[in-house]
């Protein structure tokens, strides 16, 4: 809230009518990575469909939670990047890069003001990882649930008063830490990309499926066929993207998804 007042009202270097000289050209496929840079933030539009089972009336919370979450994140990012682009010359925040909002906060608020904004930094990325350790143990749970996971009867176990998936969230917990001291953090999650966005092609497309079949379902899809077309395009513009900018990424993405079809293939068996 204070970069945005700050910025949209005492702001005077306007970095909209500026131009950043770059040393190469503009092209659709350094558009797409700089679009790959920003999709971690607003990732979390999925995450809440994995509670889906333990909300109260899921059919009106969510598409309620998943709307107006959106919404509001966008609103506050043009926001936050309008007041930046009022105090912060074009060229400089070229120059800065990911520190063009610590350098805005020193600006308006001193010394003082960039620490204010690392510690809600700090604050953001506790409460994203809250998030996701709700959300991601859900999923090795449902599946092991299902008896689709070695080891299926201890990672579905539920913790009796709580109610939680305990052993999967330690699961989840232990193989992220393991990546975390293993792999740079910017490289994880430049590999992971390619993999989300490419189940998630696979996830619109299935509505499609699901349409056919006639399945009876309590969600709705406003605005059908045009709603998953335009999702399924903007999924395959963004695994092209990661295709040209990083295919080391992209196979070795693909390789750790890989390493899950012998498991399938002997859980079917069995």
């Amino acid at each position: 809230a204070a970069i945005i007042i700050f910025g949209l009202l005492f702001g005077k270097a306007n970095a909209f009518n500026q131009v950043a000289t770059t040393s190469g050209s503009v092209t659709l496929n350094g558009f797409g990575m700089a679009i790959l840079a920003t999709l971690f933030a607003y990732d979390g539009w999925v995450l809440i469909a994995n509670m889906g089972g333990e909300i109260k009336n899921p059919q009106k919370l969510l598409p309620k939670a998943i709307v107006f979450g959106i919404g509001l994140v966008l609103i506050i990012y043009m926001l936050v990047t309008a007041g930046i682009f009022r105090v912060v010359p074009a060229s400089l925040i070229h120059r800065l890069g990911d520190q063009a909002a610590a350098h805005f906060a020193t600006i308006a608020f001193g010394q003082v003001g960039g620490k204010l904004l690392n510690i809600g930094i700090i604050i953001s990325i506790a409460g994203c990882i809250n998030g996701k350790v709700m959300t991601f143990p859900r999923i090795m749970y449902a599946m092991a649930k299902n008896d689709e996971l070695p080891f299926s009867k201890q990672l579905a176990y539920l913790n009796k008063r709580m109610r939680t998936p305990m052993v999967a969230t330690l699961t989840v917990c232990s193989i992220a830490a393991l990546m975390a001291v293993t792999v740079d953090a910017d490289r994880l999650s430049e590999l992971c990309i390619f993999t989300i966005y490419l189940f998630y092609v696979l996830a619109f497309f299935g509505l499609f499926k699901l349409r056919r079949l006639k399945t009876v379902s309590p969600f709705r899809v406003p605005l059908y066929p045009f709603t998953p077309i335009v999702a399924i395009l903007g999924g395959v513009f963004v695994l092209v993207s990661e295709l040209n900018s990083d295919l080391t990424g992209v196979l070795a993405s693909i390789f750790f998804v890989a390493l899950g079809i012998p498991v399938y293939l002997i859980k079917c068996k069995k």
